[in-house]
C-alpha cells in the first residue's frame, strides 16, 4: 500500500470519529430520557464521553455506561441503552 492510501484511511477514520463525537450530546439526552422513563436513578459523570453511573435498585450494584459508544462496563455480551435497561430492571447479567 502506498503512503497516500494510509493517509486516506487515516483521514476517513478521523472523519468517522468526529461524527461519533458530534453525536454524543444526542446519545446522552436519549439515555437520560430512557433512565427517566423507567424511573432509574443515574449520575452523569462525564459529559464528553457520556459516562454514567447507575445503581441497580435490587442489590445497589454499581454499573457504568457510556452513552457515546453504548458500552456497558464489565459486560462483553450486551451493548446499548436498551440492553442496559433490561439488565437494570431484570437483574440479568452475562
Amino acid at each position: 500500500m502506498a503512503r497516500e492510501d494510509f493517509e486516506g484511511i487515516r483521514q476517513h477514520a478521523k472523519e468517522q470519529h468526529d461524527k461519533r463525537v458530534a453525536d454524543t450530546p444526542r446519545r446522552i439526552a436519549y439515555a437520560i430520557e430512557q433512565f427517566e422513563k423507567h424511573n432509574i436513578e443515574y449520575t452523569l459523570k462525564n459529559e464528553q464521553t457520556g459516562h454514567f453511573h447507575v445503581r441497580r435498585k435490587r442489590d445497589d450494584k454499581l454499573f457504568q455506561f457510556y452513552a457515546s459508544t453504548g458500552k456497558i462496563m464489565g459486560c462483553n455480551t450486551f451493548r446499548g441503552i436498551h440492553q442496559f435497561i433490561k439488565i437494570l430492571l431484570a437483574g440479568a447479567e452475562e
